[in-house]
């Protein structure tokens, strides 16, 4: 007796099967190896570790210490994306173990003047937005390159471009910098390739920002003593602070 012809439902449900499994297999977790760079989002906060979304419904571990600064905040929220390295994976869980790199800054555009500090391993955790300090060691026509304090070798070595470094226009950068010079400067950013783009004028800017802000609320509250005796003036606030002025006074 020859074998029955398959019949049209028999060759869904086959297919339909056939469909799952190779759907399966595309689902299964993909293997991590030590040194491997990646970009992470943070998903949860735990009192020692913070867990972030590897994709593929995968969870990498950071140890809670290398992401926290120097007044002991943690330096990430839920939502944060960082770019870290694989430090280590356990042979029994499979847990990826995560080395953060680069924090980088939030989708608002919200800066911080908190200053880098080291993350694990002893090299400073890079956070976009955060106030780093470093030596001069290069000055060209285009800005000038500068080793963050900490780092060595090209990926702790920004570039402050000529219209970031608070110059007058078309000056002789080599009339302002010099080689070995130390500099403090803000971190714009850290692209995924690791090159560094910092600013002075920015860092500049944000302080006297902050100055006046904090001038400014201290008068409004009246915390800055009587309010008939006169306050002094803030000093260095330049044609920001008038702008921020006039509009504290609207």
């Amino acid at each position: 007796m020859s074998p029955s012809r398959p019949s049209a439902t028999s060759k869904e449900s086959f297919a339909s099967l056939f469909e799952q499994s190779e759907g399966a297999g595309k689902q299964r977790r993909r293997q991590y190896h030590t040194g491997e760079t990646v970009e992470v989002t943070v998903v949860a906060i735990a009192r020692e570790a913070v867990f972030a979304d590897l994709g593929g419904k995968q969870e990498g571990m950071f140890e809670r210490a290398a992401l926290i600064d120097g007044e002991g905040k943690l330096r990430v929220a839920v939502g944060s994306r960082v770019s870290a390295v694989v430090s280590g994976v356990d042979s029994g869980t499979g847990q990826v173990r995560l080395t953060p790199v680069v924090v980088r800054a939030s989708d608002d555009g919200a800066s911080s003047l908190s200053v880098a500090s080291p993350a694990a391993g002893g090299a400073p955790l890079l956070v976009e937005g955060a106030r780093v300090k470093g030596k001069v060691t290069g000055i060209e026509r285009y800005g000038i390159f500068v080793q963050i304090a900490g780092t060595s070798g090209r990926s702790g070595r920004g570039l402050v471009p000529t219209a970031e470094t608070a110059t007058p226009r078309a000056a002789d950068l080599k009339k302002h910098f010099t080689v070995g010079q130390e500099v403090e400067a803000k971190i714009l950013s850290v692209d995924e390739s690791g090159k560094i783009r910092l600013s002075i004028s920015a860092l500049r800017a944000d302080e006297e920002r902050g100055q006046f802000e904090s001038y400014a609320k201290a008068e409004r509250s009246g915390d800055a003593g009587d309010k008939g005796a006169k306050q002094p003036t803030p000093r260095n606030f330049g044609t920001l602070g008038d702008l921020l002025a006039k509009k504290v006074k609207r």
